[in-house]
């Protein structure tokens, strides 16, 4: 999943009173995971930890992350052979 906005993250975490490690035990990820992720040094996660992330902070799903289909997640399509 493809976090929306950084600063909208971090928005929410003041408002419902979540440190960066509280938020990274409840979504099962390091505090330094949460950290980047508000710091916008990294945009992605899992669909789990998006939406442990989301419901950590009572929001509804989709508010602070859109799906995204990694290239490492998407079946192998077998390429058809054409006749010469």
């Amino acid at each position: 999943m493809k976090l929306r906005d950084a600063e909208l993250l971090a928005r929410y975490m003041d408002a419902k009173d979540f440190s960066q490690a509280r938020l990274g035990r409840y979504a099962g990820v390091s505090r330094q995971f949460i950290h980047k992720l508000v710091n916008g040094e990294t945009r992605t996660c899992s669909k789990q930890v998006g939406s442990l992330i989301e419901e950590g902070l009572s929001v509804l799903p989709g508010t602070l992350f859109t799906p995204e289909e990694s290239t490492a997640t998407r079946p192998r399509v077998a390429q058809r052979k054409t006749a010469a």
